[in-house]
């Protein structure tokens, strides 16, 4: 049901044995929401390029292990790109990115799949892939092929660290946002896009065209909006052990419960009721607060996000008793 496209990478996460040692993790994020997206039981395929060392064999083998679809997934002779983070004392993280020649990176426009499985809705793309090229033009040319045909969902995700040219990248924000039926985005993104409160910055992206506008705000939580809602949803109380991946985890839980309702494109995507969007809202949240449970991106599965929130999974296949798992194509 959903396709990722991005960077993979590997974070360098520093250990719990000492500041000066670092852990080698397997993230990025589209590759975490692929993850979160396959832990809930949703047919996911990574699409993009890794390395060939030992590195690239850990990134394959957590998406495999999660049951992440990596028949679109490409290996190269190139590197892998690095991300060393450093938390903050309230645990969240700061980067340190080196992708110079990576393969993740150097995606080009033949590296691209001639067609997306039939059985994709959602085309979830973002963060540092669409920054850096060529991976960024060859994905933006993806989205151009694909976006009449599947509901694309954007998570800035901003790093500007590795922004150049801010006038570019704004410019290249307002056409992914052109094109696609959702904006996922945190608070800390829109600060720095438009340097104004959520509410207001969700609605500025809202009126490009997106069918629906998703913003992150850490302990104060989440809201959706949509051309006919504004719903806020206060954030889970859970002992965090760092943010690594929530928001990808939360961007993940999403697509999965607007598939799980059955939105196939925009008009059913426009037309979800107040109930559902909360619904949704309520899975999101609650796959992102237990990501933050954990050092590093480790998205819950379904099974631990029923355990932790009941009525969050209530939407799932298998979790509803009336639910009619043959009619839902994933």
């Amino acid at each position: 049901m959903i396709a990722v496209c991005g960077e993979n990478l590997i974070d360098m996460v520093p250990s719990e044995h000492g500041k000066d040692l670092f852990q080698a993790c397997p993230g990025g994020c589209p590759y975490n929401s692929a993850i979160a997206a396959a832990r809930l039981g949703v047919h996911t395929w990574f699409i993009g390029k890794t390395s060939k060392d030992f590195l690239g064999d850990k990134i394959i083998s957590k998406l495999q292990s999660s049951g992440v679809d990596t028949s679109l997934l490409l290996r190269a002779d190139q590197a892998m790109t690095l991300a060393f983070v450093e938390r903050d004392p309230a645990g969240n993280a700061k980067y340190a990115f080196y992708s110079e020649g990576a393969a993740d990176r150097c995606y080009y426009p033949e590296d691209l799949p001639p067609a997306l499985p039939e059985a994709c809705c959602f085309m979830l793309v973002g963060s540092i892939s669409l920054v850096q090229e060529p991976s960024g033009s060859t994905i933006c040319s993806l989205i151009e092929r694909e976006y009449k045909k599947r509901l694309i969902s954007f998570d800035p995700n901003v790093r500007p660290s590795i922004i150049k040219s801010r006038a570019e990248y704004l410019e290249r924000f307002d056409w992914i946002c052109r094109r696609s039926a959702i904006v996922k985005a945190s608070d800390s993104d829109l600060e720095w896009i438009y340097d104004m409160p959520p509410a207001k910055a969700a609605e500025k992206v809202l009126a490009l065209g997106p069918e629906l506008v998703a913003i992150t705000m850490g302990e104060h939580g989440a809201m959706i909006l949509t051309k006919q809602h504004h719903l806020v949803s206060p954030a889970k109380k859970v002992q965090i052990v760092d943010t690594i991946g929530a928001g990808d985890s939360f961007h993940a839980a999403l697509l999965a419960g607007l598939g799980w309702l059955k939105v196939r494109d925009r008009e059913s995507l426009a037309s979800l009721s107040e109930v559902n969007l909360r619904a949704v809202l309520r899975l999101a949240n609650s796959a992102a607060a237990l990501d933050c449970q954990k050092r590093g991106a480790e998205p819950p599965t379904l099974r631990e996000l029923a355990i932790f929130d009941p009525e969050a999974a209530m939407i799932a296949p298998g979790i509803i008793p009336t639910f009619n798992s043959k009619e839902y194509i994933c």
